[in-house]
């Protein structure tokens, strides 16, 4: 039986769960609207900052390839130099140090983390958590508080929210990608428009090489075709653009010379993110700072290289070179027009596959959101199941027992004197013991059929399916001696110097009409009599209350 004050302590936590799940409901109800990201984002820091009741939340994204991290939304009750735009170094701060080791970082005073970076005056306490997906950071939730220690017991909600995130994030990288591909798509029917409509291999080459360059801003872009007289040359055929080589447009280019040469012989595409230092670099045009060179083969067919050149290295980036790769494909098609429908059908192809992999990203997302549901059964300072879930699992275990005659027993835990704990240690103190104790109680269940949960409080119960109650005051004695071998210092405690248990055990056969309440009613008046008898001991139901239950299942 619960003290007032414990009661209180449950009707409190039950309420700050209810609006944990109705944030965590509103943020995958926002997940599926048609909004940008980024409004989003706007939208999901603006609610986590209400519910925090904190000064400042943030949510950054992460740039690998540039080693950076970029504000995406704030919102912030305070004077902050951070700003949507506003980006650092990774491993800066403690976000950027969140960003480079994706796991979470709780700072309670952050006078006392070295790494801590101001931008947010008079904060004392940080919480930051990355969002991930399939093992890769994709951005960081950052909370701040005037209060030293205000997040103590906010980090598996926040946790919980970046998985959310995490899915909003993977949708939209998705979306990008087939809205590339579509982009890719429209270029590739382009191409083949200017190549069909040219008069000749020198304008198809002519309106290639211009197309290219114009489309992505390229210093300059070269087709060097194989020479059919000789197995080791290549001939210059086209260029567009500014270097030295435009007056080599119809001569020869050696095998063995420059980067274009490496492809040549390796007969794979040669990307040189700086021109300065590879050596087999040609010098044509010194503002150059990269060059992609491409095989162009039809099938199976080595007909040319692509060169292209650029001044500005975004021109080359990751997803251009994608783009350049597949367009060279393109361009072979144009040489070969037998190509071109085949290489249209792989976009297709593509796009589709990228379709599909959106759809199955919405459907991982629904998942998602079915596994927060399910999430709603635990305890959110403990990680059990909660006593909503207790109270399903009694329901249903008592219907199978009653079905196939088997007991049901239960046990009912009270940690002794913790209020006492509570005011002598401080309530952070006192979630760190409740945290430990769920701990205990789950290694020494060993059955997955068990259930522990919080009850309520520093109240715990242990549902345990086709148990007598002889075996239930085993589990309870191996309960016992779990916690005195954790050994967790309790000095106000009048039943040891330790943290200990009253529990009360009971068991059923259900029959007849009895109802599950009555287990229950069971094992709370054993607990009552284990804590009037001194605590720190196991007790079972009364005898005349055993008998009164054999009576009403007659």
């Amino acid at each position: 039986m619960s003290h007032p004050d414990a009661s209180d302590a449950g009707r409190n936590g039950r309420e700050r769960e209810e609006r944990q799940l109705a944030l965590i409901h509103r943020i995958a109800r926002l997940g599926t609207q048609p909004l940008p990201l980024r409004q989003k984002l706007q939208q999901i820091v603006d609610l986590l900052k209400q519910h925090l009741d904190c000064a400042f939340v943030a949510c950054a994204a992460i740039d690998l390839r540039q080693g950076r991290f970029r504000c995406e939304a704030l919102a912030s009750d305070l004077p902050s130099a951070i700003f949507v735009g506003y980006g650092r170094e990774l491993g800066s701060g403690v976000v950027g140090e969140v960003a480079v080791s994706g796991r979470t970082l709780h700072v309670p005073d952050v006078s006392l983390h070295p790494n801590y970076v101001e931008t947010l005056p008079g904060a004392r306490a940080e919480l930051c958590v990355p969002v991930r997906y399939n093992g890769e950071t994709m951005a960081v939730i950052n909370a701040e508080a005037t209060t030293a220690g205000a997040f103590g017991d906010c980090v598996d909600l926040l946790e919980t929210v970046a998985e959310q995130v995490a899915g909003l994030f993977a949708v939209d990288r998705l979306s990008d990608e087939q809205r590339q591909r579509v982009e890719l798509l429209g270029m590739l029917s382009d191409l083949s428009r200017a190549a069909i409509e040219a008069d000749g291999l020198d304008e198809v080459l002519y309106r290639i090489v211009h197309f290219l360059r114009d489309r992505f801003r390229l210093e300059s872009v070269g087709v060097l075709l194989a020479d059919t007289t000789a197995a080791d040359k290549l001939r210059f055929s086209a260029h567009a653009g500014n270097s030295v080589f435009h007056g080599r447009s119809g001569g020869d280019w050696p095998a063995t010379l420059g980067v274009i040469g490496r492809a040549f012989r390796s007969g794979q595409a040669q990307y040189v993110p700086d021109v300065i230092e590879d050596p087999d670099y040609v010098l044509g045009n010194p503002a150059v700072t990269c060059e992609f060179v491409l095989p162009v083969r039809a099938r199976g067919q080595f007909l040319g290289l692509l060169n292209l050149e650029a001044v500005d290295p975004e021109c080359l980036s990751d997803s251009n070179r994608q783009m350049l790769a597949a367009l060279a494909e393109q361009v072979s098609g144009a040489l070969h027009l037998a190509v071109t429908n085949a290489r249209l059908r792989e976009i297709n192809r593509l796009v589709e596959e990228k379709s599909a992999a959106l759809a199955q990203a919405n459907l991982r997302l629904r998942q998602a959101n079915e596994l927060l549901e399910r999430l709603s059964h635990r305890d959110g300072l403990t990680g059990i199941a909660n006593r909503r879930r207790f109270d399903e699992m009694l329901v249903t275990e008592w219907s199978r027992a009653q079905r196939h005659g088997h007991s049901l027993a239960l046990l009912m835990l009270d940690i002794d004197d913790f209020k006492s704990y509570n005011d002598g240690y401080g309530h952070v103190a006192g979630d760190e013991a409740l945290r430990q104790v769920a701990r205990v109680l789950s290694a020494a269940l060993g059955r997955g059929e068990d259930c522990i949960a919080r009850y309520g409080g520093e109240e715990f119960a242990a549902l345990l399916p086709h148990t007598t109650l002889v075996e239930a005051l085993h589990v309870g004695a191996h309960i016992a001696r779990a916690l005195a071998h954790l050994a967790l210092p309790h000095a106000y405690s009048r039943a040891a110097p330790v943290l200990t248990l009253s529990m009360g055990a009971a068991a059923l056969v259900p029959q007849g009409e009895l109802d599950p309440c009555v287990l229950v009613d069971q094992a709370d008046s054993a607990l009552y009599r284990a804590k009037s008898q001194g605590r720190n001991r196991i007790e079972t139901p009364p005898i005349s209350l055993h008998s009164r239950v054999a009576n009403a299942a007659k």
